[in-house]
Formats: C-alpha cells, structure tokens, sequence
C-alpha cells in the first residue's frame, strides 16, 4: 500500500515544508553519533555562539515605601497618667513641711515678742483719741495654731454680742419714742451697751484667749462658770421679761398692738438672743471636750492659782507688810519683857 497513492489527497494543494528557504531551517542536522546524539538546538547555539553577548543596561531597582496604615490607640487619661499614690505623697509632704515652716515662724516671733515689750492694741482706738487700748490681743502670735480657730470663733462670738447689745439699744429707744412707758427698758438697755461689751471681755473672752494661749487649767475653770450663768441671762433676754430690759419673744409680742414695725425690731433681737445663747451653749460643750482631752484638771487649776497668788506683787507687798509688823510689834514686846 505504500506505493499506491492517497486517494484522499487533493493535486492543488502545496506542501509548504517544500520551499528551500523552510526547508533549510527545518532540515535536521545528524551527527554520526546517530539519533541519540542529535540536539535540535545545536544550530541556534552556534548562531548564538558567533553573536555579540547582548548589552542588559543597569538598572537601579528601587522599592518604594508605602505609607504606614499603622494608627496609634485613643489617647486614654488612665493609660498616660502618673501614678497618683507618689503625686499625693509628695503634696502631703510638701503641706507639712510648709506647717512646721509657719509653725516655727509664729514661734520664733511669739519669742521675740515676749523677750520684749508689747504695746496694748486692743481696742483699735485712732491715734487722736484721748483713751489708749488697754488689752495687747494677737491671735496669730500668742495662740497656738492648734488653737487659732476656735479662738478666732470666740472673739467673733464675743463681737456678735457687742452688735446684739447694739441693736437692743436701738430698739429699745425705738420703742420707748413708741410708748413712753418703755423708759426703765431704754435706759437698763443704755446702761448694758455702756458696761457690758469691756465686762464680758474682761471676765468671758479673755479668760478663753489665756486658756488657749497657756493651757491653762484656771482660765478653763473660770470660763466654764462665767459662760454658764451667761447662758441662763442669755435665755432670760430672749424671753424678754420687763426687769432685764431687754427685748425678747414676750415684749415683743405684746408691742404688735401698739406698733408693727417696733414689734418686728424686737422679734429680729429676740432672735439674736436666742441664737447668742445656743451658740453659747455649743461652743462651751466643745471647749469642755478639748479641756478634758488635753489633761487638765482641778489639781492643775489650783496650782495655777497658787502659783498666781504668790507671784501676785500686791499679795507679796502685803504679806512683807503683815511679817514686818508682826516682827516689829514682837520686838517691842520682848523688850519690855523683864525676867
């Protein structure tokens, strides 16, 4: 059959494998090593083998950053804070020694003044004025720090009373240009606001401002019974009984027939004598407690007085008189004695 012809095979059509120019590049160069040595590439290597090696420019290969997606976290007050334990140390600290500082101070001046001689400042009086102060009154200097509030509430204790003295003398003589039978209230009212704003520091507020600047025992003592029986005078004034002259809760009422506005004065200032005598009241109850807890006591209130007593000069000067009669009249006696 191999010598027949195809009968499927058309008389036009052309091989194209038949031209010279393809044929020469097809055609398969055998070497006498047979079929196995042959390497269809052994005509484009030699080809390649007798061309110049190509020129490969440089290239420079550069990476470019991307930007970062990186985001930093919301900012957090509990995240970036410093520890507060150190922070409240350190301010603590700093407080106690700017309290010792202030302490150490008032101590160094409240030394300088007693090694000196202290003009009275108390009462503030212009310098034209015939009277002098009598009292030297410095409660940043003489009063412990410990002690400094409660005495400044005492001397604003003390103030507020002067100012109900005040006010009772106006109604009063608002009252009496009312009703001419309120004279006896006017003029025991006059007579209180002369007297009683020099007597109740004297014997009240400055028994308390020695207490706290000395701790002392007597001057506790001697406040505890004055500021009781003022409590009970204070109760009596905001009753307002006719012989106290004072205007209070009974007089008052019985003044809303005659005038409203007299009567509206004597109800403010029977308001101010009752708030006198609670807050009295209050503040001898947290005196007392300081009293009892800094260890005072009636052994230590009597030596006080003792000791008062004996370096008291008028005392000193009339014991040296009563010894030094007694010697001289024992002399005479012995003189006339005869044996």
């Amino acid at each position: 059959m191999s010598n027949e012809e195809n009968p499927f095979a058309d008389p036009n059509d052309v091989n194209p494998f038949a031209d010279p120019s393809v044929a020469s590049h097809t055609k398969p160069q055998y070497s006498a090593g047979g079929l196995d040595d042959y390497n269809p590439f052994d005509g484009q290597k030699a080809t390649m083998q007798n061309q110049p090696p190509p020129v490969i420019p440089a290239t420079i290969e550069t990476t470019r950053a991307e930007p970062s997606t990186y985001q930093p976290p919301p900012f957090q007050d509990n995240a970036y804070r410093a520890p507060p334990s150190n922070m409240s140390k350190q301010q603590s600290e700093l407080d106690r020694k700017a309290a010792d500082l202030e302490q150490r101070e008032q101590e160094l001046k409240r030394a300088q003044l007693n090694s000196g001689v202290r003009e009275n400042n108390f009462p503030p009086l212009p310098s034209f004025f015939p009277l002098k102060p009598c009292f030297y009154h410095d409660i940043s200097l003489e009063i412990p720090m410990e002690s400094q509030k409660t005495c400044k509430i005492m001397f604003y204790l003390w103030q507020f009373y002067v100012f109900t003295l005040f006010f009772n003398f106006i109604t009063s003589l608002a009252a009496f240009c009312v009703d001419s039978g309120n004279g006896v209230m006017f003029a025991v009212a006059l007579l209180y606001l002369a007297l009683f704003p020099c007597i109740t520091y004297v014997v009240w507020y400055s028994r308390i401002y020695k207490a706290l600047k000395n701790d002392s025992s007597f001057n506790y003592m001697l406040f505890f019974f004055v500021t009781f029986f003022k409590i009970i005078f204070l109760v009596l004034y905001a009753l307002g009984a006719f012989p106290l002259g004072t205007c209070g809760w009974i007089n008052a009422a019985s003044a809303l027939d005659k005038n409203k506005g007299v009567a509206a004065m004597m109800f403010i200032c029977a308001a101010f004598w009752t708030l006198l005598a609670i807050l009295n009241f209050l503040m001898l109850r947290r005196l007392h407690q300081a009293y009892r807890r800094s260890g005072a006591s009636m052994e230590k209130a009597q030596g006080e007085f003792a000791r008062g007593v004996a370096s008291n000069k008028n005392v000193q000067n009339a014991a040296a008189g009563a010894v030094t009669a007694g010697l001289s009249s024992g002399g005479g006696g012995g003189g006339n004695t005869q044996y």
